[in-house]
């Protein structure tokens, strides 16, 4: 007995030892005896009555040592960064009259931004006021001297969070229940779309066996030559939809509005189209290749993000890498959403200047506006739909309410539908805060028209347009850049939001008057490429071997030019500002003549790369992959 009461005793000990020297070995003696805890009655803790009768009686409980057990203790690696004492969530949520809570201190460490989590394992009494002010009143009495204390600079208490499997007043269980009308809705909704791609495939099947069975040919010529048909034609190539490419055929002469309707769901109708890597003549084949690229660049961006703050038990040592000259590349994995906007900005010039020459200059922008928004807004909603009803489903874990921001998004899921979240609500209260970049998107696609019918009717006042508006971008970013004195990079995004140092996602990273730059020199590649077809442009080699050492420098310089300041030598706030202002425009120039340079034959072994045919079908899945990797790296983090 007296081995088992020391390795109870040290087991206790280990959990606290470090974090409070007020628990001292009398205390934990008594607790190991079962004690009943001190009255707090004369103390100004002023929980709530349930919550203190909880603790009282938690040493009564045959569970105690398991609880006290599943408290978050300090780990090896504090002094690297190994701030968050998560304590054992399956342990805590094995016990019947306890739930696991997490807390969070909004700390700075060396200048840099953090959230330490530590986990409770409380009595069900008390709810997450009584967490909270509990644990303040800890720090404030019992953790001072503590490890807390020794590095940290405590500011507030950002978030809290309580998970009980019952019913209770805490906004999210976990588990969720599995009778919750939402998820049964949303588990409805996705049954009969997959009811309805099914039966439409079967459909589909079915009715071209039966065309092909009816198909009705006239007689030879005297050549031997077979005539087909003008009603019975298999093919019948129609007409580019602006914002996107055809690269191939289209399936579907002949076809009522219904059939239209049914085989839009059809696998067989609508496979052949994505995994298709033909590509017509007027087509832009190395935009794949940049397009799966940059998303694959934005993925290893999140997935850093995503990790960093979670599953690292170094994260001082990987904030480190931030300096290192080879991982520029991963932490300045933004610029892969400027590339985006260059894209955008390229096709929807280029394709709407074909449709209005096609037209003679008449668009119906009614349409024009509502294509745009169908094409983005359904998948839009199904990924909200999915990631708030169905994702919790997944599983759970300490930070499975952390990330999954699940509370904002019945608040705030309309500005995500109206394309104005990256205005409204503020950053941290978003509903699936990743696609920001679609309301900029958006933003900038509604009034691209006030660029391209001047382009098209009167080109120098589109391009002067086009011009100033660059010009302004780059001036208010600019300006931003160097009042706040932003550091240059992914620095940017570590910098504490306080009062007098605003915060730089919301200042410039979300807003489109400062990411429109690329867009714009995107507008104008796609004028050029309306304006100039293919092979009709000649330069000499010399010109063109220059033009690529000029766009490789300044590619590089966007990504390399800041390792002296985030190595020492930091750039003043004048610099800073240059910096943030000319750097997006300037990513967008390098990536305009490489998608130049390829277009018109200058890209060798370059463009026979980015315009291989393979990337076709992972480009057309681009959309997708963006809605919904942050969802499986969610899920993987909350475990």
């Amino acid at each position: 007995m007296a081995l088992y009461q020391l390795l109870l005793t040290f087991q206790v000990v280990s959990s606290f030892f470090l974090l409070a020297d007020s628990f001292t070995p009398d205390i934990v003696k008594g607790m190991l005896s079962v004690q009943p805890l001190p009255s707090f009655g004369d103390q100004e803790y002023e929980m709530s009555a349930a919550c203190v009768r909880g603790i009282e009686n938690m040493f009564n409980n045959s569970d105690t040592v398991m609880a006290v057990d599943a408290i978050g203790k300090p780990g090896a690696g504090f002094l690297v960064g190994n701030i968050n004492m998560l304590g054992h969530f399956d342990e805590c949520g094995s016990l019947e009259d306890f739930h696991y809570c997490l807390v969070f201190l909004n700390i700075t460490i060396k200048t840099t931004a953090a959230n330490s989590a530590f986990g409770i394992c409380a009595p069900v009494e008390c709810n997450e006021y009584d967490i909270l002010l509990g644990f303040e009143k800890f720090i404030e009495t019992g953790g001072n001297g503590g490890v807390i204390n020794l590095l940290m600079e405590r500011e507030i208490f950002t978030q809290k969070l309580c998970l009980r499997t019952s019913e209770s007043s805490i906004v999210y269980q976990v588990p969720p229940s599995p009778f919750d009308w939402k998820f049964a809705l949303t588990v409805t909704f996705f049954s009969l779309l997959f009811l309805l791609v099914v039966l439409s495939s079967l459909y589909h099947a079915w009715y071209h066996s039966q065309a092909c069975r009816s198909v009705q040919y006239a007689p030879l010529d005297e050549q031997g030559i077979l005539h087909q048909n003008e009603n019975n034609s298999p093919e019948q190539v129609l007409p580019d939809a602006i914002g996107s490419i055809t690269s191939g055929p289209s399936q579907g002469t002949g076809l009522t509005t219904f059939h239209k309707i049914i085989f839009s769901f059809a696998l067989p109708h609508n496979l052949p189209k994505l995994l298709s890597g033909t590509v017509t003549n007027d087509s832009i084949p190395c935009i794949h290749g940049v397009r799966v690229i940059s998303m694959l660049w934005v993925i290893l961006g999140h997935v850093f993000v995503f990790i960093l703050p979670t599953s690292l038990m170094n994260p001082l040592t990987a904030i480190s890498w931030l300096s290192r000259y080879g991982f520029l590349a991963v932490s300045n994995a933004f610029f892969s959403v400027d590339s985006f906007f260059f894209l955008s900005g390229l096709l929807v010039t280029y394709l709407t200047l074909k449709q209005m020459r096609k037209k003679q200059g008449r668009i119906p922008w009614h349409w024009f506006y509502f294509h745009r928004y169908w094409r983005l807004t359904p998948a839009l909603a199904v990924t909200m739909l999915f990631y708030v009803y169905i994702v919790p489903y997944f599983g759970d874990g300490p930070y499975a309410q952390v990330f999954a921001a699940r509370p904002n998004c019945p608040k705030y899921w309309w500005a995500n539908l109206l394309y104005i979240n990256n205005f409204y609500p503020s950053s941290v209260e978003m509903c699936i805060g990743w696609v920001w970049y679609l309301a900029n998107d958006m933003q900038f696609f509604i009034i691209s028209p006030i660029i391209l019918v001047p382009l098209y009717f009167i080109p120098w006042i589109g391009l002067s347009l086009i011009a100033v508006l660059c010009a302004i971008s780059i001036l208010i970013t600019g300006i931003l850049g160097g009042i706040h004195n932003f550091p240059p990079g992914s620095s940017g995004l570590f910098v504490p939001p306080t009062d007098d140092h605003a915060n730089f996602v919301e200042v410039i990273y979300y807003k489109p008057y400062c990411r429109i730059a690329p867009y714009l020199v995107g507008m104008i590649v796609g004028y050029v490429f309306y304006k100039y077809p293919k092979k009709s442009v000649k330069i000499h080699w010399i010109v063109a071997l220059i033009s690529w050492v000029c766009a490789c420098g300044l590619g590089y310089a966007c990504i390399y030019s800041i390792y002296p300041n985030i190595n020492g030598h930091p750039w003043s706030a004048v610099g800073n500002g240059f910096y943030q202002g000319l750097v997006r425009c300037a990513w967008g120039i390098f990536l305009a003549w490489v998608v130049f340079a390829c277009h018109y034959g200058y890209g060798g072994w370059v463009n026979s790369f980015l315009g291989h045919p393979a990337w076709a079908p992972f480009g057309r899945l681009t959309y997708t992959a963006y809605l919904l990797h942050p969802i499986v790296l969610t899920i993987f983090t909350c475990k």
